[in-house]
């Protein structure tokens, strides 16, 4: 492979639409649950009961240590929050790779593929949904009694594993992103009223 080759225009034009093709849509999303409408229900249920069972799971498997010091439940919760993290990262590391790859470096030329375009909104989303998540999530652990630390972990682990789950359903199919959408924003809202109650008077 030569390094020193630039591209001509026609082999950046034919990069460029490897990445702007849209996924076909696979015919059992036109099916008769589409037309019944049935699949606005059960994608976003599906979303929830996971995030449910997962949590369950997460809370009383996980072992976490006393945390007496306000630093150290906020620090830990900070610690559960690099899941969601984890995932914000590698969307970023994501755009700019494809960026990179189909020379389409100037988001405001109007040139960005498929790919390009579900992947930044899906990155502002998540950039949303930790605006939300995160100070819910350390008010609780400042707050919540010791023995709570541990859905402190899995309400983060979580997060993480719905946003994930939404970033790859909108890449396969924009429908298929409701189930981690539904799933981040039952681990939101959640985690907020966990942390209205923990410092409730």
């Amino acid at each position: 492979m030569d390094l020193n080759h630039y591209p001509s225009d026609q082999e950046k034009h034919k990069l460029r639409k490897s990445f702007d093709r849209t996924p076909p849509y696979p015919p059992v999303f036109a099916g008769k649950l589409e037309r019944l409408g049935m699949g606005l229900v059960l994608r976003p249920a599906f979303g929830i009961a996971g995030a449910y069972l997962l949590w369950r799971w997460l809370s009383g498997i996980v072992v976490v240590a006393t945390l007496t010091g306000s630093a150290e439940r906020i620090g830990f919760a900070c610690a559960a929050l690099l899941p969601g993290a984890l995932v914000l990262n590698l969307m970023i590391a994501a755009q700019m790779l494809v960026r990179a790859l189909s020379r389409t470096v100037d988001p405001l030329a109007g040139a960005d593929g498929h790919f390009l375009r579900v992947n930044q909104r899906a990155l502002t989303n998540t950039v949303e949904q930790l605006a939300g998540f995160a100070p819910a999530l350390v008010a609780f652990a400042a707050a919540a009694p010791p023995q709570l630390m541990a859905d402190v972990l899995a309400l983060g682990t979580v997060f993480g594993v719905a946003r994930l789950v939404f970033w790859g359903g909108y890449l396969l199919v924009p429908l298929l992103r409701a189930p981690g959408m539904a799933a981040t924003f039952a681990v939101n809202v959640a985690t907020f009223a966990a942390a209205v109650w923990a410092w409730w008077p």
